[in-house]
């Protein structure tokens, strides 16, 4: 309104008003004091009834009450109070401020099948005090057995036995029960079910369940039913204990002859199948290599072989064809076949992709190498468009090495190799370009024989499997106890995967640490005065797939090979024990460590039902006339012997899992 509009009447009322208004302000005094009220508190109540069903004896699920302080002082409980048969917890303490809330829960459970009548009291500071709210409760004669089902110490990976709840009609007419439904790594066990849509008066079924964990934990999930119109929901729990652990023996494997053979099983499966899988018996245990390497067809004690799985193949990206690999060994024996995918089971440890860091996918399984029979690798490959003499078969002048085809029990003396070594996989990052490919990978066309060395992805080359498993993936741990120097007939002894990952394979503190160098050698072996080392020699390393210890020549060693079926082995005339000092690139005290060398001769024939020596030895040189074996030739392969009765065992950490020592290492 615009002041200048106003008429003069209307300006004189205004004025008239505003002079009564200062004078009825000035009535009662000259204080300007004004009084405030304490405010008081007041109480609403979410609901006014609460109706519970519940199995006689089985508290039912909660229903809450939630009390609001809907006045403006502080409201404070004297006590919250349910009828006899009712129970109650709550959040409120004793006071809410104003405008605050908490809630009450309230559970029922019943003693008999009668309705129970029933009052949650609140009693407090508000004016209508006490408040409240009416309960009623229901026994029905439905009951379960249990609400929780726990499973303990279920290896992952596995599946557990059966737990079951059973439910009880004891009413006198059937009642409905709904299809259950089940979370977590929890299912339902089909087999010891016996629950359908209806259970019968008097009757009382049961519903299985079993608990598969997966990854780490903890395992949490619920099983839910409707049984005669209550809601039943059973809680799930349950723990692992990672079966890291597997069995190894020392026998004569499945040629019967073959001595210091340390063998486990492995199961495979087809990715993403758990129904369409074989276990192979008598895999050699290898810490030596890496990959895992099986005979496609013809294993012994085999009723599923390996090639009739119809494994998924691994293909050239660069050629399209299929990815091929020749393994070459230090008795120039191979094995040749194709590189397949496959999920990995040894004991409770399941390797089932390739890590994505090394471009694995979900569920893919990991590279192996199946080795097929009766098909000669190609003598010549071809690189860069040039061809050469493929290396794991023949020599650079295109003669062939002699090396025997391991593609049958009997040559291969096992079933397949587990290659547990200190590598991730085979070849690693110089496969994965062709200026530093060795030439074991080839792209193959088996109808023409093209085999072209190509770049071999990570994710495509042989994988160690402990290096692939979800945890405990950073090495093993291979024990075996003392045995006779005569021998023995078999050994028992323990494979566990990972290092310092559970409470059982931590590195005792006593053993010594030895890094290893780039070349998966130790830094030194020093015998008789001479230092051997990767640039000057074959190396020193350590290696559970030889059969014995493998090491320098006769003549250094001033003994005499074996002659005849023997040969191969050293046959001194009288037990040598050999002393030689090892150190590791983390400059560590050289340590000495002894190695006894008897005549295999001796110790075949005074036992021939003995299958563990820790003094069979043999040369790792053999000298030819045009080719005499010096320190530049000799080796010390430390095979098998060397693991009967290490004190500590012997550990082999994988290349870049332990960042103080990040080349690998072993530990004894």
């Amino acid at each position: 309104m615009n002041p200048k509009n106003l008429s003069l009447a209307t300006l004189s009322r205004l004025f008239a008003i505003l002079v009564g208004v200062i004078m009825w302000a000035s009535c009662g005094g000259s204080s300007n004091t004004t009084t405030t009220t304490t405010g008081s508190p007041a109480v609403t109540l979410s609901v006014a009834t609460l109706n519970f069903s519940s199995a006689v004896n089985v508290a039912s699920a909660p229903q809450s009450v939630t009390i609001t302080n809907s006045g403006t002082a502080t409201l404070t409980f004297s006590s919250i109070t349910p009828s006899t048969g009712f129970s109650q917890t709550n959040t409120c303490g004793t006071g809410i401020a104003a405008g605050g809330s908490c809630a009450v829960s309230v559970t029922f459970t019943p003693t008999s099948t009668a309705t129970v009548p029933g009052t949650l009291t609140i009693t407090d500071n508000a004016s209508n005090s006490p408040q409240s709210v009416t309960l009623s409760g229901t026994g029905t004669s439905v009951s379960i057995s249990t609400n929780t089902l726990s499973f303990s110490d279920v290896a992952v990976g596995t599946t557990s036995l059966p737990e079951s709840v059973t439910v009880n009609n004891a009413g006198t007419s059937p009642v409905a029960i709904s299809t259950p439904t089940i979370s977590g790594d929890f299912a339902i066990s089909t087999s010891n079910t016996t629950c359908s849509t209806s259970l019968a008066a008097g009757a009382n079924c049961a519903i299985g369940v079993t608990f598969s964990p997966v990854g780490s934990g903890p395992w949490t999930g619920t099983l839910a039913f409707v049984v005669g119109g209550v809601p039943e929901n059973v809680t799930l729990t349950g723990t692992n204990t990672v079966a890291n652990t597997v069995p190894v023996s020392v026998n004569f494997g499945p040629t019967g002859s073959y001595a210091n053979g340390i063998y486990t099983s492995v199961t495979v499966c087809v990715p993403g199948s758990t129904t369409n899988c074989t276990t192979i018996p008598n895999v050699l245990v290898d810490t030596g290599s890496v990959g895992l390497r099986l005979l496609s067809s013809g294993a012994a004690g085999v009723t599923t072989q390996v090639g009739s799985l119809g494994l998924p193949g691994i293909t050239d990206p660069t050629t399209s064809l299929p990815i091929y690999e020749c393994v070459q060994y230090g008795d120039l024996s191979y094995t040749w076949g194709p590189m397949q995918m496959a999920t990995v089971q040894v004991g409770g440890e399941t390797a089932s992709q390739v890590p994505t860091a090394s471009g694995g996918t979900a569920n893919a399984g990991i590279p192996i190498q199946v080795i097929t029979s009766a098909t000669q690798p190609p003598q010549d490959v071809l690189y860069n468009g040039t061809e050469y003499a493929n290396p794991c078969t023949y020599n650079s002048d295109g003669t062939a090495t002699g090396g025997a085809d391991d593609d049958t029990v009997a040559n291969l003396g096992s079933n397949g190799i587990l290659g547990v070594g200190l590598f991730p996989q085979d070849c690693g990052l110089d496969c994965t370009t062709l200026a530093n490919a060795t030439g074991q990978y080839v792209a193959y066309g088996a109808s023409n024989g093209t085999a072209d060395v190509e770049p071999t992805a990570l994710a495509d080359q042989a994988w160690n499997p402990v290096a692939a498993f979800p945890v405990d993936n950073n090495g093993v741990w291979l024990s075996l106890p003392s045995i006779p120097a005569a021998g023995q007939a078999t050994v028992a002894g323990t494979l566990t995967f990972g290092i310092g990952t559970e409470t059982n394979n931590a590195i005792p503190s006593g053993a010594n640490v030895y890094e290893i160098d780039d070349y998966g050698n130790f830094a030194s072996a020093t015998y008789n005065g001479v230092t051997y080392n990767s640039t000057n020699s074959g190396g020193s390393f350590i290696d559970s797939g030889s059969n014995a210890l493998y090491v320098s020549d006769e003549t250094t060693l001033d003994t005499t090979d074996c002659s005849g079926e023997e040969a191969g082995f050293y046959c001194p005339t009288s037990t040598l024990n050999l002393s030689l000092g090892l150190e590791g690139t983390n400059s560590t005290s050289p340590t000495t460590v002894s190695l006894p060398i008897a005549n295999a001769v001796d110790l075949f024939s005074a036992n021939t039902s003995y299958a563990a020596f820790n003094d069979l030895a043999g040369p790792s040189c053999t000298p030819t006339t045009t080719s005499p074996c010096t320190s530049a030739t000799d080796m010390w392969d430390l095979g098998l012997p060397f693991f009967f009765g290490q004190t500590n065992g012997i550990f082999v950490g994988i290349y870049g899992t332990n960042t103080t020592y990040p080349n690998g290492y072993w530990a004894f």
